[in-house]
């Protein structure tokens, strides 16, 4: 126990919760010197005090250790995601995938909700697709999803990001399979769930102009 606590170059505490008066379980991330790898350190601490009587808490043999990635492989699919956190199409239509596994095809149906809401926003015609539709909805000074009361450079920015993940996220996963894990599909997911509160935001805009 004290030469594994040697080797510990980084220890941190992600999460607490009391068990007992006397008894907390901790969730830590520990690194360890000349190990490649992170760890889901849960274990519970006990109360005690040190030499100066000030409690503190020391950490008892009862717990279990993971390898981080082996940790996210063994929760993903019962993580609970709040509502608040994705867009609700996201969570009809893509989160299944994300619970059964199947990321590579979360990914690719996030952002094909976003292809699809952009060709409905803009009225653009169904052969529109891809990078191209993005550049030709969000472009500077006349794209029909533009805000034109944005400086040219904020202009720019927007339209960069949707094509950007348009062509960094949709594309490659519309050509061949890849291979992603539970973490890399969920960053991926969350930007499409946040350009869909954008077009949300555009669709309300656009609808106001119209009053």
């Amino acid at each position: 126990m004290n030469e594994a606590k040697d080797n510990i170059i980084k220890n941190k505490v992600i999460a607490e919760t009391k068990r007992r008066s006397y008894e907390r379980i901790r969730i830590s991330r520990v690194e360890y010197k000349d190990n490649p790898y992170s760890f889901i350190d849960i274990r519970i601490f006990q109360r005690g005090f040190d030499e100066d009587e000030n409690e503190i808490y020391y950490p008892t043999k009862k717990g279990v250790q993971f390898r981080e990635d082996l940790f996210q492989e063994l929760i993903g699919e019962w993580t609970l995601v709040p509502d608040l956190l994705f867009h609700q199409s996201i969570i009809e239509e893509v989160w299944p995938s994300m619970k059964i596994g199947k990321y590579d095809n979360a990914v690719f149906e996030a952002f094909k909700l976003v292809e699809i809401r952009v060709r409905k926003i803009g009225n653009f015609p169904q052969e529109e697709v891809g990078v191209a539709l993005m550049r030709k909805a969000f472009k500077v000074d006349n794209g029909p999803l533009q805000n034109f009361n944005l400086p040219k450079a904020e202009q720019e920015a927007i339209s960069h990001f949707f094509s950007g993940a348009i062509g960094l996220y949709k594309n490659p996963h519309s050509h061949r399979k890849l291979e992603l894990s539970f973490k890399e599909a969920f960053e991926m997911v969350l930007v499409a769930s946040h350009l869909l509160s954008r077009l949300d935001s555009i669709e309300e805009r656009e609808e106001r102009s119209f009053e």
